[in-house]
């Protein structure tokens, strides 16, 4: 099968803590960006994709490029093996705070302390400040000033904020932001501290859940902030990010260039933070096709047409996939494993997939449960599982394979 080999990754099952975190030359800048699995459904909690975009947009910002050789490393997945904060300037946080949160690891909130502790900087991305953990909460107030509520209510709203009258260089370019996001109560601020600075605030309309009944009318709100620890190393956090499209939102997309800059110590511009990147760039990560004319007429693929990968263990032939350029919506295929074969352990980040045994007798796990599979089986995979099959017959085993996205992408052992 076909791996990404954009990210520096390299997934394991075992955690290992990284060296003890330093600090960037003079003229460097390094910038690790973390994030985790998605959680929620299609364009929510789109971590891997949210990340990609981070990256992508920070690498393609000339304000990074001045007086400072720039290395960005990203960790779309959460913390592996080889995530080091040794020598980073600053740690971006994109995740759920709940669910396939890093953070709820102790050796990496270790890790991350000990960064901390030495200066090095902090951005948090929509959840990444907010757990109802109580083991965490204490750290992550410190860390950023503040928090989202443990036990408030999450509910979509409109937000129409703006730059603080403070003058702080974060808000610089940034405007106006009108655009639909979730929100919260009232953060937990230290209320108390000089150091917490608002940067980008105004009013939060609900628009739906019990936030709705309880709050029905707008209420001023805090949607971005910075904190200067007293340790001497930056902390920014923004709210908003719930969905992947705020991402090409071009008030969210300065403010948060913005940030990841001011806790880097890069300087900003009177006019914010630009980026040479795709203004659509989150909607095309999140569909490739995003602004081509819609697949609207029937095509249909011969044999000899078919997508074929022959492998070491066996072979796949892709019927109808985005890249054949015969759906918008879907991937299907069948993949043949070889007498005594199996193909490598993997997952995938951003659809699941069925698969149904046509021939052949096969072991197939998922995480640590093993199944045996005969002619006639069906599994369902959700997105994120570890999974792979083993033929275990004395015939080749012959599975049919469809995906719920038309780009399907794999992170493999």
């Amino acid at each position: 099968m076909s791996f990404i080999k954009h990210f520096r990754i390299a997934l394991s099952l075992v955690l290992l803590v990284p060296f003890a975190p330093g600090f960037a030359e003079d003229d460097q800048t390094r910038i690790v960006i973390l994030g985790a699995r998605t959680s929620q459904g299609h364009g929510v909690h789109e971590f891997f994709s949210g990340v990609r975009a981070l990256e992508t947009m920070i690498t393609e910002s000339g304000a990074f490029e001045k007086g400072t050789e720039l290395h960005v490393e990203a960790f779309p997945f959460g913390w592996t093996e080889e995530t080091s904060l040794d020598a980073a300037t600053t740690l971006v946080m994109y995740f759920d705070g709940r669910r396939e949160n890093p953070l709820q690891d102790a050796a990496v909130r270790s890790a991350v302390s000990r960064f901390v502790s030495d200066g090095g900087s902090l951005v948090s991305v929509h959840h990444a400040a907010f757990t109802n953990d109580e083991a965490l909460r204490p750290s992550l107030r410190s860390w950023f000033g503040g928090t989202l509520p443990a036990d408030g209510g999450l509910a979509h709203a409109f937000f129409s904020v703006s730059a603080t009258e403070n003058d702080h260089p974060a808000s610089r370019g940034v405007g106006k932001i009108a655009y639909v996001d979730e929100a919260y109560p009232p953060l937990d601020f230290d209320n108390e501290s000089e150091r917490v600075r608002p940067v980008v605030s105004g009013k939060i309309v609900p628009l739906s859940g019990a936030a709705n009944a309880e709050a029905p009318e707008p209420r001023q709100g805090v949607a971005a902030w910075a904190y200067e620890r007293a340790d001497g190393g930056r902390s920014f956090a923004f709210t908003g990010g719930n969905e992947l499209s705020a991402f090409d939102v071009p008030g969210v997309r300065t403010l948060l260039l913005n940030g990841i800059a001011w806790a880097s110590r890069v300087e900003i511009p009177e006019t914010g933070v630009a980026t040479r990147a795709d203004p659509a760039l989150a909607a095309k990560l999140l569909n490739p096709r995003h602004g081509k004319d819609p697949f609207t007429v029937s095509a249909v693929m011969t044999a000899e047409e078919y997508s074929v990968m022959q492998l070491d263990w066996g072979r796949i032939d892709w019927h109808v996939t985005g890249p054949m350029g015969n759906t918008d919506v879907l991937t299907t295929g069948i993949a043949i494993v070889d007498v005594g074969k199996s193909n490598p352990r993997h997952y995938h980040p951003n659809c699941d997939e069925v698969l149904h045994v046509v021939e052949g007798h096969i072991l197939h796990t998922m995480d640590d449960v093993t199944v045996e599979m005969k002619a006639g089986d069906t599994v369902s995979i959700p997105k994120g599982v570890y999974h792979n099959a083993t033929n275990i017959g004395n015939t080749r085993a012959v599975l049919a394979i469809s995906f719920d996205s038309a780009w399907r992408e794999v992170i493999g052992e």
